[in-house]
């Protein structure tokens, strides 16, 4: 090979290692920034928030007598664990305690066969003082249901328009204090519900030495500085 060959090739290999160089940062830069828009583009609808009351317990659904059965055995095998076992009592009337939880049946994915929304309540020993409570979504599975996600301490949850794989969006609110909370947001993945993201919603705002209370909450990614 002569020298000029030689020299030729070397600027061809540098050019070649430069081009590199440049795709590898703009494809670094371009994640980046995608997960930066993700979490710039977050909307929470808080308006929509809702939290289940008495009035919309699993007895008083309207569902047939099969499928409320087959709910409330669901919801029973999830207290279990949480009230010691059966704790004395049969598995008949810890499916008739299940009867009381609060459920809301929403088609979160579109297929004509609605989900099941469900928190627990104080009589099952399933809320905290503050207000937060155990929180399930059930799917029909066969002739019972699944649970596709359970979090031990929400106060509300939110059905987002926004839909991933086919699903709703949720985003379930925790309770921190009268002006704070933590906000989830869950997506569907891999067979069922899992944590997306996390966030603070602050709805007071410092200002001249003083906190006022805001019309649409702050929202900052969870363990960010304020």
């Amino acid at each position: 090979m002569s020298t000029k060959q030689a020299r030729l090739m070397g600027r061809r290999s540098m050019r070649l290692t430069i081009w590199r160089g440049i795709l590898a940062a703009f494809f670094c830069g371009g994640i980046l920034a995608s997960l930066m828009l993700l979490a710039d583009d977050f909307q929470w609808d808080w308006r929509h928030s809702e939290a289940l009351t008495a009035k919309q317990s699993l007895r008083r659904a309207r569902v047939s007598s099969v499928e409320r059965a087959a709910i409330a055995r669901a919801i029973a095998l999830e207290l279990m664990p949480d009230m010691g076992g059966l704790g004395g009592r049969t598995e008949p009337e810890l499916e008739d305690t299940a009867l009381e939880t609060p459920v809301k049946l929403v088609d979160l994915n579109a297929d004509g066969t609605p989900e099941v929304i469900a928190q627990g309540t104080p009589e099952d020993g399933g809320c905290s003082p503050d207000g937060n409570c155990r929180f399930w979504v059930f799917q029909k599975s066969g002739a019972g249901y699944k649970p596709l996600i359970s979090l031990a301490a929400i106060q509300s949850f939110t059905i987002q328009g926004s839909r991933f794989n086919g699903y709703n969006d949720l985003v379930v609110k925790m309770h921190l204090s009268s002006a704070q909370s933590t906000l989830k947001l869950l997506r569907y993945n891999d067979g069922r519900y899992q944590e997306a993201d996390c966030y603070q919603a602050d709805w007071s705002a410092a200002e001249g030495g003083s906190r006022h209370e805001l019309k649409d909450p702050a929202l900052t990614p969870c363990g960010s500085s304020h």
